[in-house]
């Protein structure tokens, strides 16, 4: 499935309105399915009626919807406002939500891998429970930026054997719950 996520965004505008550009600029531009983080619900709802008039009417936006979301977990295990209202506001809307943990073994998670998935999945599965009680059946990815800090940078290692590892144990956490899973950062 061929989809366009943010590769740049708006910094010469008022910070509050990011995503409203960013998702006209997307949808503008592209007949591909977008994916972005939204900022908050209120952003998210503005987006979706973007969408629905790009798409010709709410009837046809919810055959075809265009637009994934995209939120984060504070790690550790933290569903902040922000993150709340985009997961409940994008069950409500019936658009795909990206729930993806950004946790870092050896910083915001427990420094083994296994401690850190652990931490990863919680944040996780606290996001789709959040979405299936704003709406059974929403749609959901299980989504992952997870992987260990590089303990002498202090930054994080993508591209590594450790990253690779949490991202194929995510794959198979997704495969368990029997949901799509994303993987970034390796």
């Amino acid at each position: 499935m061929d989809f366009c996520e943010k590769a740049l965004g708006a910094h010469d505008v008022n910070q509050t309105s990011v995503p409203l550009h960013n998702a006209e600029a997307f949808l503008t531009n592209t007949t591909k399915h977008c994916a972005f983080g939204p900022g908050n619900g209120k952003l998210l709802q503005k987006i979706v009626q973007l969408g629905a008039a790009i798409a010709g009417s709410e009837d046809e936006f919810n055959r075809r919807p265009m637009i994934s979301f995209t939120t984060c977990p504070l790690s550790p295990l933290k569903l902040i406002n922000d993150c709340c209202e985009i997961i409940i506001e994008s069950a409500r809307a019936g658009t795909v939500c990206n729930i993806l943990s950004m946790a870092m073994a050896g910083a915001t998670a427990p420094v083994t891998l296994a401690g850190a998935l652990v931490t990863h999945n919680a944040e996780i599965l606290g996001g789709i429970t959040l979405s299936q009680l704003a709406r059974k059946g929403a749609p959901v990815i299980y989504g992952s930026s997870t992987t260990a800090m590089d303990l002498k940078l202090g930054t994080a290692s993508v591209g590594t054997p450790e990253a690779a590892l949490v991202s194929g144990a995510v794959a198979c956490l997704a495969r368990h719950y029997k949901v799509p899973s994303y993987v970034g950062g390796t």
